[in-house]
């Protein structure tokens, strides 16, 4: 052998991707208990309180996810899809909180359900893909 051509780089995930990982579990999870109380509205005197209480939650976890998906990116040298994906959900949240604050249940309702399919889509797509980076 010559020992002019070196081996391949092995495949490894991006810096921080297991706690994109992590995030995004926590994320749903949030969105689902938002769900969750805000079904307790309808028959709970506590429910808005419950459910106004959880909305921190859901703001943290964004927060969480968003740290996490930039971390992925820039140190990790991973895809930008999903800080992308995370700061949508972001701006769909804010109107959510806004519209939840009028009370048009109208729209408040479907695009909670809509935030939720959009964190479980979430969370599919990060534990159901192998990203990878080179070795340096």
């Amino acid at each position: 052998m010559s020992g002019s051509t070196k081996p391949p780089s092995p495949a490894l995930p991006p810096r921080f991707f297991g706690l994109m990982k992590a995030t995004s579990v926590f994320l749903a999870v949030a969105l689902l208990t938002q769900g969750i109380t805000a079904g307790q509205l309808m028959s709970d005197e506590d429910g808005a309180q419950l459910h106004h209480a959880t909305s921190g939650v859901v703001s943290f976890a964004l927060l969480l996810q968003a740290v996490a998906a930039l971390l992925v990116w820039r140190a990790g040298r991973g895809s930008w899809r999903y800080l992308a994906v995370t700061l949508l959900l972001m701006v769909f949240t804010s109107v959510q909180f806004l519209v939840g604050s009028s009370g048009d249940v109208a729209v408040h309702v479907p695009l909670g359900v809509a935030l939720f399919g959009a964190g479980a889509v979430l969370v599919a797509q990060v534990w159901s893909v192998r990203p990878v980076r080179t070795a340096e």
